[in-house]
């Protein structure tokens, strides 16, 4: 084994993860709700259908955003794969990185008033690129240690578990918040997510929050130190090529080639069905905000999915898993759009609508819950393969490969979504609720429930081709001890 892929432990740890410890990692997953509620569910439609600006070079800007940020990943996760200092490798990033996102955030959703075209499109390029970037220095070393608390299979599923389950407490609990409490209805707004004055106090609000809870997470994970990997040997100086080299190690795994162009399908599709989220549910269903906060509810669905996954899991693989799960989602995602085309959902108004749809999105969620824990569970097992086949573990550089992916599909996704808003759907800007014609609710419709969930099925197939399982797990496990010991 080459010297320089040697790591050790300080202490190592008998028994089980204490569960304060999974609940106290759980935290920074509020952070990337927060985050994710923010960018996917206000951006595009503060600056387009608010401030005015053209939802293709919205979407662009975010996309450049998304781009610069998915090259920065790699680099954050090698860096942080290779750090050593008396915080050990990754929370020094986490505790750097807390108080700049959230400043970054406020400013996204505070632009100075009388601004032109251009130069707002130059302050949401220059914010949202500062946000993405330290959220990745939060994020990527955040993901990464997940993957050292435990070498059991099953308990390396509970600790995600926990991470997913603390996550969507504080994300429903936000979004709830949020649509209670930050954007009320007025009568010149009858869809409070329509009145500009309220962002800014939206900003304040989520930034505030995500600077508390990234702190919890790191202060309260940084008993477990002693008990994390840490490379013996000094720090290799950066280099960009060094970087780009563990990035092709990484993608010399078979197992996590193929996560990896699940991911950058997945993200991709799911980037275009983002831009059209809020548009669908303000224009197409018409919600109102006192109508949305009843989706927290769908936060049943995540309950669900905590409660039923260990016992799920003791008995079918992860991957196995996944490709049911997300098949089920995607039949599901269809028949959403194609009930209202056929007459099975009551009508815009009715109290019925939107307890129907609660219910599916209770589902819904329960199955893209299952499926997030079982990949985030399965990458932590691929990390071990790694380990075997190179002597080289690269938590970080996983994280941030995937996180590349995803960020640079979801950029496509969402210039794809923005230009279909703009000359395929040429959805109005600055619309008002009920304004909209009925031929161009159905082709915006047709596009987020029909064309693009069917596109699932490439991931779904390439699930199929995994080949880690227990067994192999437990293999690779024995060897690692041997040769460790």
């Amino acid at each position: 084994m080459s010297e320089s892929f040697q790591y050790t432990r300080e202490i190592v740890r008998e028994g089980k993860v204490p569960v304060s410890t999974k609940i106290y990692q759980g935290f920074g997953g509020i952070v990337n709700s927060h985050k994710d509620f923010a960018f996917n569910t206000f951006l595009l439609l503060y600056y387009s259908q608010i401030l005015g600006l053209s939802a293709s070079l919205v979407s662009i800007v975010i996309a450049i955003a998304l781009i610069v940020d998915a090259v920065s990943d790699p680099v954050v996760g090698s860096i942080s794969d290779n750090f050593k200092s008396k915080l050990g490798r990754r929370h020094p990033f986490m505790i750097g990185a807390a108080i700049p996102f959230g400043l970054t955030l406020f400013f996204l959703f505070s632009p100075p008033a009388g601004l032109g075209t251009w130069l707002l499109l130059a302050w949401l390029l220059f914010f949202t690129i500062a946000a993405r970037l330290m959220f990745t220095f939060f994020i990527i070393p955040w993901n990464a240690i997940a993957a050292e608390f435990s070498n059991d299979y099953v308990e390396r599923t509970s600790i995600i578990t926990y991470r997913y389950m603390v996550g969507w407490v504080g994300g429903v609990s936000f979004s709830l918040f949020t649509w209670s409490y930050l954007f009320p209805n007025t009568e010149e707004y009858p869809a409070g997510q329509l009145n500009p004055e309220y962002y800014p106090v939206f900003g304040a609000v989520v930034g505030c929050l995500v600077v508390v809870w990234a702190f919890i997470s790191a202060f309260g994970t940084k008993r477990e130190i002693p008990y994390l990997l840490q490379p013996i040997n000094p720090t290799p100086s950066f280099s960009l090529r060094r970087i780009l080299g563990e990035v092709m190690l990484a993608l010399k795994n078979h197992n996590f080639r193929r996560l990896f162009l699940v991911a950058l399908l997945f993200s991709g599709l799911a980037g275009v069905g983002g831009v059209f989220d809020i548009y669908m549910n303000t224009y197409f269903w018409e919600f109102t905000p006192d109508e949305l906060r009843w989706f927290a509810f769908a936060a049943i669905g995540a309950i669900c999915a905590f409660i039923t996954v260990p016992f799920l899991q003791r008995w079918i693989d992860k991957h196995i898993l996944l490709q049911y799960f997300l098949s089920i989602y995607m039949i599901g995602a269809i028949l959403k759009v194609c009930f209202r085309f056929w007459g099975v959902w009551p009508e815009n108004g009715d109290p019925m609508l939107l307890t129907m749809l609660i219910v599916h999105a209770i589902i819904m969620v329960y199955l893209l819950t299952t499926c997030g824990i079982m990949v985030g569970s399965l990458i932590i097992d691929l990390m071990d393969e790694q380990e075997l086949e190179t002597s080289k573990r690269q938590e970080g550089v996983f994280s941030s490969a995937l996180g590349f992916s995803a960020k640079l599909t979801s950029s496509a996704g969402i210039v794809i979504g923005g230009f279909l808003l703009d000359f395929v759907i040429a959805f109005p800007k600055q619309a008002k609720m009920g304004a909209v014609d009925d031929d161009t609710l159905f082709l915006l419709a047709l596009n987020d429930g029909v064309i693009i969930p069917l596109l699932f099925f490439l991931p779904i197939y390439l699930m199929t081709k995994m080949t880690m399982t227990r067994a192999r797990l437990a293999e690779v496990q024995t060897v690692l001890q041997d040769r460790r010991s």
